[in-house]
Formats: structure tokens, sequence, C-alpha cells
């Protein structure tokens, strides 16, 4: 193959991807609040595919156990609130959820995998989901990290006290996964429910 049928090759790609987006708004009935949301064509193996719908901004519904980073407004305004594990489980509007790993991980392969699709999930990357670099809190109400790292619950619980925390990092390809108790303050995204 030639160098013009490669790039040729790659721009037809380049546009698949492109074009299996799609961008809305949603309007938070609860207070009024419109966020940004995309619809994503999740290839999945033999060929199949499905749709999924995520918010393309931190979730910034105030409940008990939420917080702005280092209780400033504007950051609520800036970057969503920051959620214990127990709050952002009864954040997310209805009809709407906390991902679960699942979902984290075929959003990651859609992109490159977990080593590689950090870029792609954050603010101005190719996905559109914009992973916004929040920060975090910790039970002393110290908070940190803030446009340095985003940190997003997941769904699943992995202890009595524990939970899954996924994080990016400016600039790094790496998405990581870890635990983390359930009591510590991070970023809420949502994803509308499915059948």
């Amino acid at each position: 193959m030639n160098i013009r049928n490669l790039l040729s090759s790659l721009l037809i790609i380049g546009g698949l991807s492109a074009s299996s987006q799609e961008f809305g708004e949603l309007t938070d009935p609860r207070d009024g609040k419109v966020y940004k949301i995309v619809t994503i064509d999740i290839l999945l193996e033999g060929g199949v595919s499905v749709k999924r719908t995520w918010m393309a901004q931190n979730l910034s519904y105030e409940v008990p156990e939420s917080f702005c980073y280092k209780n400033e407004p504007a950051y609520c305004e800036a970057f969503g609130r920051l959620y214990t594990f127990k709050a952002a489980k009864e954040a997310c509007p209805d009809g709407w959820h906390v991902p679960t790993i699942g979902e984290w991980n075929l959003l990651f392969q859609t992109y490159g995998g977990i080593h590689d699709a950090g870029i792609a999930l954050q603010k101005g990357g190719e996905s559109g989901i914009d992973l916004a670099l929040g920060g975090f809190g910790d039970p002393g109400r110290v908070f940190k990290n803030i446009g340095i790292s985003g940190n997003y619950w997941d769904a699943e619980k992995k202890s009595d006290n524990t939970s899954g925390l996924i994080s990016v990092q400016k600039g790094s390809k790496e998405i990581f996964h870890s635990v983390i108790g359930d009591w510590h303050r991070n970023s809420c995204r949502c994803v509308k429910d499915y059948e």
C-alpha cells in the first residue's frame, strides 16, 4: 500500500470513529442544571456494537456527603462536586447510574485500552467524555491534586468499606484502577440506564 492509500485509509477510519459519537444535553429535573452528554458506539466481539450514553461533565448535584473542592463553590462550577461513595450512588439523576467497572472497561477498550486511553478520555480528547482533573478530598477534609488528577468512582463495592476508583493523570495515556475507602471524596460521572 502506498503512502497516499494509507493516509486515505487513516482518514476514513478517523471519520468512522468520530461519527460513532452523538452529542447532546441532559437537564437534571431536580435542579435544572444542564449537562453535556455523549453517546458512543462501543464495538464488542464478533462485530456486535452497543450504544452507551455518558455524562460528558462531572456531576454537580448537591446531596449530603458531597463537597466542593476546598469548600469553594467556584470549584463546583468548574469541576463538579466531590462525593463519598454513598453520596455518588445517590446523586445520579433518575434513569442514570454510577458506571460499573465493566462499563468503564468498555469505554477504555474503545479508545485503546487501560494503558492508552487516558488522553482520549480527558478534557479535549477524541472521546468527548472530557474527564476533568478535579482532584480529590480525604476524610480530614484535605483536598489535593486539582488540575493534576481526575478520580472517579466505579459502582462496585470491593469490601464493606472500600470501592473501586478510576484515575486519570494530566498528560498520561495510562488509566489507573484501584480500591479506596468509601469515605474519600471523588468525582462522579453517570451513565444512562439501559436494558
